[in-house]
């Protein structure tokens, strides 16, 4: 894990998000995401879909692929950085990423940046797979996660045995190559253990998959059932999954891969120690051996997102008998704070490292 200097990480963070969230706002969402919404709204569904064109599979052939998905500029950063950290920690497997068709729609959009960014990203990672898609969106709810929808086309990519599809508002942390070899399974997911209200007690239905990770066998029949679920009712990828395979799926421990960065700000640790009954909650240990880190602190907006001082205090993780000097704890006292605050941290800088030096004016 990094720590770099706060200082220096505050002020790349301030000027990156600045940058990012300004060019977004003024060319991307504007442009693209809303033509797709106006269009899914106009016909009262959430897509008419082709699957992404892919090679089949051989019989007896494994092949694993991590597949991430971007609606729009901010996201398709956060998955080159979530791509990036996966070759750090040594993957032997492929990288996919689904995105909007209309960013390769070279008559319409050819002098947008979108456009320049998708032949960027071609010539500097030929070894990311892409798959141009449609959006899938839901006029339902919060419209920040109106096009998670979109993650459902990792059903659809064949010519993969198996595939983990994880949301891009996660930092990966450690190899997570592991999770390919777990049994057999046609959707493997961890629970969503933070909306469990009985804690260890909880029984078998009252439990909830989550969905911001998945681990998939693509089957064009099951691909064709989760969109065709998700048009019907409108709901969100969570509420899908659930519908669909709550009662089917394989369980995966969301210990180490469901891992909230609200975690860290939370008291009471028993929902996600759940099954081990003597374990004690260790912030540094937790973060050693996760997977994934979900960056989950509303009302502080998300790490590429510009928040206020007022908002980062009053999101800071509490210590241990700090009182009112909670902002002036030392690190070592704080274990809950320093690790929250690095995972900010570590993601200014991968902004940074990976993201501006290639993003179009």
């Amino acid at each position: 894990m990094v720590f770099p200097r706060k200082a220096a990480v505050i002020a790349v963070w301030a000027g990156l998000t600045i940058f990012l969230c300004y060019n977004f706002f003024l060319h991307s969402s504007r442009g693209i995401i809303d033509s797709a919404r106006l269009q899914f709204e106009a016909s009262k569904t959430l897509s008419k879909l082709l699957p992404p064109k892919t090679q089949t599979l051989r019989p007896g052939e494994e092949r694993f692929a991590y597949v991430q998905y971007a609606t729009n500029e901010i996201y398709l950063c956060n998955a080159l950085i979530n791509f990036a950290r996966l070759k750090e920690c040594s993957t032997k497997h492929d990288l996919a990423l689904i995105y909007p068709e209309k960013w390769d729609d070279e008559k319409v959009r050819k002098e947008t940046r979108l456009y320049k960014l998708m032949r960027i990203i071609r010539a500097k990672y030929p070894g990311i797979k892409l798959y141009p898609s449609e959006v899938l969106w839901t006029p339902k709810g919060d419209s920040t996660w109106a096009d998670s929808l979109t993650k459902l086309h990792a059903f659809a990519l064949t010519e993969y045995s198996r595939v983990l599809v994880f949301d891009s508002d996660t930092l990966v942390l450690n190899n997570m190559d592991r999770y390919f070899l777990a049994p057999r399974a046609a959707v493997a997911v961890p629970r969503a253990y933070w909306m469990n209200e009985h804690g260890r007690n909880a029984s078998f239905h009252d439990q909830v998959l989550g969905s911001h990770v998945m681990l998939v066998e693509p089957n064009t029949h099951q691909y064709q059932r989760v969109v065709e679920e998700a048009r019907v009712s409108g709901d969100f990828d969570m509420e899908v999954v659930n519908h669909l395979f709550k009662d089917s799926a394989m369980i995966l421990p969301h210990r180490g891969l469901a891992l909230l960065t609200g975690e860290f700000r939370s008291k009471d640790h028993s929902k996600y120690l759940a099954g081990d009954e003597d374990d004690v909650w260790d912030a540094v240990a937790e973060a050693a051996s996760a997977s994934l880190v979900h960056f989950s602190d509303w009302p502080l907006p998300k790490p590429w997102i510009r928040h206020s001082d007022e908002q980062w205090n009053d999101a800071l993780p509490t210590c241990p008998d700090d009182g009112d000097k909670r902002r002036n704890k030392s690190k070592r006292d704080c274990p809950d704070r320093t690790v929250w605050a690095s995972f900010y941290e570590d993601h200014a800088s991968y902004m940074a490292q990976v993201c501006v030096p290639i993003w179009p004016e």
